[in-house]
């Protein structure tokens, strides 16, 4: 059989010092350039000259730009995974029944705000749905955020059939990916209403046992 192509295991990012502080312009460079040209155009040797650092300096941290798009994927999810836990354990997702709604489209406007404030956040997110590199972080960072929230709800809603409750919790959060997306890109949808709608469309869906 013919070898099949090895891909290099990404490298180990830097723990301190003066590497830390290269790492950290690089990935901060690749940001920025992926916000204005997208992640087709964005290139290694436009994230050096961004950074003022000389590929050598690049290829020291990353073994491609795939890699430095997962360090910006990862990032961005963990901010709104943490994000969301934190709404969720305060309460936001178990308020009162008139309140549940309202409080779930402030989700909503929270990682909303969270992608429209991160240097290249919409281009990140596009590129985890698009790019074959990067399903596996989507993926893993989905599922992980689902079991988490359904360790909270099984305790909230011990009753609900447990497979069905993960269910919905996984499609609940692709869901939020989809008003994410709606926020950054549809002019003509107002955020208040794209938030308040969204949130009362869901409402109702995760406790329905019809």
């Amino acid at each position: 059989m013919p070898n099949e192509e090895t891909v290099p295991p990404p490298k180990a990012p830097p723990q301190a010092g003066k590497a830390l502080e290269t790492y950290e312009k690089l990935v901060r460079a690749a940001g920025e350039i992926l916000g204005e040209v997208g992640f087709e155009r964005l290139t290694t040797n436009s994230i050096c000259a961004r950074a003022n650092l000389t590929p050598p300096a690049f290829y020291r941290y990353f073994n491609d730009k795939y890699e430095i798009l997962e360090v910006l994927a990862r990032r961005l999810l963990k901010r709104q995974n943490d994000a969301y836990a934190i709404w969720l354990f305060e309460g936001g997702s178990w308020a009162a029944p008139g309140k549940r709604a309202e409080a779930l489209a402030e989700w909503f406007k929270i990682a909303a705000d969270i992608v429209a404030n991160e240097p290249g956040a919409i281009w990140t997110m596009r590129a985890l749905k698009a790019l074959p590199h990067l399903t596996h972080v989507r993926l893993e960072s989905q599922r992980m955020n689902t079991d988490r929230i359904f360790q909270f709800y099984s305790k909230v809603l011990p009753d609900a059939d447990p497979a069905l409750l993960w269910q919905r919790l996984r499609i609940r959060s692709e869901f939020g990916w989809m008003v994410d997306e709606l926020a950054m890109e549809e002019d003509r949808l107002p955020h208040d209403v794209l938030f308040r709608e969204a949130a009362r469309m869901m409402d109702r869906a995760l406790l329905d046992t019809d």
